[in-house]
């Protein structure tokens, strides 16, 4: 939004910028207005790390794709009961996207919220890609397709 409304005066010309908003008192317009960008760092950094968010945390996301809404969300459940006895406590999901199909296939996802800790993601990796052989091995999960996100944006 800064970046908008620079662009909005040029020269001698004074501009005038305006936001649509449900919310004209978020904090986000707020800092914009007040031209508060350190502040705004500090109240984002401080709630990513109340929430458990990077830079505090890695995140992979997984997406699960199927052209059969049982079919994926059979497979995305018991992907993630594999993995609730090493990793339960960083597990969030699995749950269908806001935008639940997309080009004639469901979605589902998996979040996993993990410590910053290199052993862990390394084991976590190959805990996945295991998981994924075993579900590739059932007849019927084999035509789900599994994308991995890390360090989701």
């Amino acid at each position: 939004m800064e970046q908008v409304s620079g662009r909005a005066g040029r020269k001698a010309s004074t501009g005038k910028v305006l936001i649509q908003t449900s919310q004209p008192s978020h904090p986000v317009l707020m800092y914009v207005q007040q031209h508060d960008y350190k502040k705004m760092f500090t109240d984002e950094l401080e709630k990513r790390k109340h929430f458990f968010y990077p830079p505090f945390s890695r995140i992979i996301n997984l997406s699960f794709k199927h052209k059969i809404r049982g079919v994926v969300e059979s497979a995305a459940h018991q992907f993630a009961d594999a993995l609730k006895n090493k990793y339960g406590n960083y597990i969030i999901g699995p749950a269908e996207p806001v935008v639940g199909r997309i080009r004639n296939q469901y979605l589902m996802e998996l979040l996993l919220k993990l410590p910053k800790d290199r052993n862990l993601l390394i084991q976590c990796k190959k805990d996945l890609l295991e998981q994924v052989v075993v579900l590739h091995n059932e007849k019927r999960f084999r035509s789900v397709v599994i994308v991995p996100d890390v360090d989701v944006v």
